[in-house]
């Protein structure tokens, strides 16, 4: 399937024309004498139309710097009072970049890993399940068209395309924020990877095969001064990428971009996997635990007899809930950002809707299990998708700067999964994401739903979902956790 391209913006500049008046006593005779007026003679018609060329030039111009300062708000009159926009990083000047800088060494110089040094980058996964082809599970995952093209060119001169398959094989991938790849990798089976690499137009591939050894380790986190989960992740020595596990495994329980505090802890109990020597990616998550301002979770991976293996708390409680408190996935983020990503209301129209003035190109995520209602978008509310949950609930987004891959009505997407960019689409004085949810009524209107249900507290929280573990295994669940358990009750002392 083609990827639809976005529609040129219409455009329309006024024609505007001047009616020259007759000069009044133009026969009048004009008398030499000294001190007499002098009469300007006429000027040339090819000089008046230049003049005029000029001047509609001008005011064109004028009209256009008036639509991007002051409607857009491109820093313009209407921005004077409200804040900026999130940024990324220490960068204060600028969005998420669009594009990554070349890589110095084609796969890097690590023997195994080749996404160190791209965590600006937005990381997507996906897996070659059913009759997923390499460009079937690309195009679901937004990946330019030409892009697709270039990886098959480069990836089969390594591997039969078809034997990919359907074969269950995971794919990593680093992207710019329009669908260009700046690094790929496909795990054939356990140690055998096979990894692309950018150079230049194209892509190096190369075929790696190592011993696969994995061990677990507890890692235990403080978040600095500044509340930051990545210079926390930084200062363990970890990972970038161990900070996007954790703030996912936890999204449930704490938004770490908007509720996370100074000197709040974290501790993981977490598979790591080396290929060879080299340490390649973290594998499960068998347990962690949050200590903070936004309260205690503490959950374990299980697989109850005749269940599904998940995470349950210590009360054999499923951990998932109805929704996720944040509709953004987590990313690396200035501390002087963070305090404007805290959603907050708006109405427009009459209908109440959650901001989030997050940065273009953040990435955004299923709050539940939902089916695809539809998308679109127009003038006022930009690009837009529209979610519906089990429950007859309708989840807007709109203001996005993309959808990743064909969004088809009747199709369903899993809580977390990626859905799209924020952006700065339709009406809007920045860049953001705005939230609407609703329900139809009985009588054929619609009721709106408090957008603030996904931060609230208390009984009022989203209810979680998914069976508990039965009361008959519940003494023996917890005598399995219970090595886990004590394990970050020590990381946390």
């Amino acid at each position: 399937m083609a990827k639809p391209r976005r529609k040129p913006r219409a455009s329309a500049a006024r024609k505007s024309g001047t009616t020259r008046a007759p000069s009044r006593g133009s026969n009048r005779r004009v008398s030499k004498a000294k001190g007499a007026a002098k009469v300007k003679p006429a000027k040339d018609p090819a000089e008046r139309r230049a003049r005029n060329r000029t001047l509609a030039l001008l005011a064109l111009l004028g009209f256009i710097n008036l639509y991007v300062f002051v409607w857009r708000d491109e820093g313009g009159i209407l921005g004077l009072g409200s804040a900026d926009a999130a940024v990324i990083g220490g960068d204060k000047h600028g969005p998420l970049p669009p594009l990554a800088d070349p890589i110095a060494d084609a796969c890097g110089g690590d023997p195994v890993r080749i996404f160190d040094g791209l965590s600006s980058l937005l990381p997507v996964s996906t897996t070659l399940v059913g009759g997923n082809t390499l460009r079937l599970a690309l195009m679901d995952r937004g990946v330019d068209d030409d892009e697709i093209d270039r990886i098959e060119a480069a990836v089969r001169n390594k591997v039969d395309l078809g034997l990919l398959r359907g074969s269950g094989a995971p794919i990593e991938l680093a992207m710019d924020r329009y669908g260009g790849v700046r690094a790929l990798e496909i795990e054939l089976a356990e140690g055998h990877l096979l990894q692309a690499c950018r150079s230049g137009e194209g892509f190096d591939v190369r075929n790696i095969q190592h011993p696969l050894r994995s061990d677990v380790v507890v890692v235990s986190l403080t978040l600095p001064s500044d509340g930051s989960l990545a210079m926390a992740v930084e200062a363990s020595g970890e990972k970038p990428e161990l900070g996007r596990i954790v703030a996912r495994h936890l999204a449930h329980d704490v938004d770490f971009h908007t509720e996370a505090r100074p000197g709040d802890r974290v501790a993981v109990i977490i598979e790591k996997r080396w290929l060879g020597r080299g340490f390649h990616r973290y594998g499960q998550v068998l347990a962690l635990r949050y200590d903070g301002a936004a309260g205690r979770a503490a959950y374990y991976r299980y697989k109850p007899e005749g269940g599904e293996e998940t995470f349950f708390d210590r009360n054999g409680r499923p951990q998932q809930r109805a929704l996720l408190r944040a509709p953004m996935a987590w990313f690396p983020v200035s501390a002087e950002a963070r305090g404007m990503l805290k959603p907050t209301l708006e109405v427009v129209e009459s209908r109440l809707g959650a901001v989030y003035r997050v940065p273009e190109g953040a990435p955004l995520v299923a709050v539940a299990d939902a089916r695809i209602e539809g998308s679109g978008e127009d003038l006022d509310r930009g690009r837009w998708v529209d979610l519906e949950l089990s429950d007859g609930t309708v989840v807007r987004y709109q203001n996005l700067m993309r959808t990743m891959g064909p969004l088809t009505p009747g199709d369903t997407v899993e809580q977390g999964e990626l859905l799209g960019l924020a952006g700065h689409t339709g009406k809007t004085p920045s860049n953001r994401l705005r939230l609407e949810l609703w329900k139809d009524g009985a009588d054929g209107g619609t009721k709106t739903v408090d957008p603030m249900i996904l931060t609230a507290s208390g009984a009022n929280r989203p209810a979680r979902e998914g069976p508990e573990v039965k009361a008959s295994a519940l003494d023996r669940f917890k005598a399995d956790i219970a090595p886990r358990r004590r394990a970050l009750e020590s990381a946390l002392r």
